[in-house]
């Protein structure tokens, strides 16, 4: 087992109750999912690396100006709604704790109300991390839209259980493709994904990350973001964030491996 289905499997024995039990189960198998899953294949299935380089430009352009060369920065969600205002969305904060709802992050509908203006709604019940990456995703589904004239009419769901299935999908992997540029900016991905050998960087061959790797991402998450895995952390949120972590690590390795971005 590699290091996050190890973690995983703990935090699946710490859960109590039958109807928890399965939750967790569930939760973990994803996570072991994405992390035998080679990211390569989906990527380049989904987005060319012309395609991605547009994605960066036009989000550099119109939000993050420093967009893979440094890592975003953590704000509070009324300071985000206020940084975007002008973008032409429409921002929905709303404070979902329950049992079913804290597996929502957040979602965005392309046009909703009188105004017809993109909503974006974010869960504000979440580690501000998380928060942080539902508000990069949802507005990377504006950026996505507009660039390459989405029709997409249905909202689009951010939860911790669909990462799998944003692998089969070029707009959702195009909006966590910009998450992970954001957490991951160039330098620090290189240091933390490509092993030097010999003097030079070279790629893995295996899907899942290594061990070593693995426990430098938390390092880095907790250090960069304040986001740990102890045990202040409920066991539901712990599941819940590890997929995104496992996600968008093999993510951005790939867009290194595959694209050198």
């Amino acid at each position: 087992m590699s290091f996050f289905d190890v973690l995983a499997s703990e935090v699946v024995k710490a859960g109590k109750g039958p109807h928890a039990s399965a939750v967790f189960r569930s939760a973990s198998e994803e996570i072991q999912s994405l992390e035998q899953h080679d990211y390569s294949r989906p990527l380049r299935r989904s987005l060319g690396r012309s395609e991605v380089r547009e994605i960066i430009s036009e989000a550099r352009r119109s939000v993050w100006p420093r967009l893979n060369d440094e890592s975003v920065t953590l704000v509070s969600p009324s300071e985000f709604t206020r940084r975007w205002s002008g973008l032409g969305v429409q921002f929905q904060l709303a404070k979902l704790s329950g049992a079913d709802g804290v597996a929502l992050l957040g979602f965005y509908v392309r046009e909703m109300g009188h105004s017809r203006l993109p909503l974006i709604c974010v869960n504000t019940a979440h580690h501000p991390a998380a928060i942080g990456a539902a508000f990069s995703h949802e507005m990377g589904h504006h950026l996505v839209g507009q660039l390459f004239d989405s029709r997409k009419q249905h909202a689009q769901l951010l939860t911790y259980t669909a990462y799998g299935e944003h692998l089969n999908d070029p707009e959702e992997l195009a909006a966590d493709v910009l998450v992970s540029l954001g957490v991951f900016p160039e330098a620090i991905a290189r240091k933390i994904f490509l092993k030097p050998k010999n003097g030079k960087q070279s790629k893995s061959a295996t899907a899942e990350l290594p061990d070593s790797v693995s426990t430098t991402v938390l390092q880095y998450f907790e250090g960069r973001f304040g986001l740990s895995f102890g045990a202040h952390l409920p066991s539901a949120k712990k599941l819940q964030y590890l997929a995104a972590v496992v996600h968008f690590s093999k993510l951005r390795r790939a867009l290194l491996t595959e694209y050198h971005i």
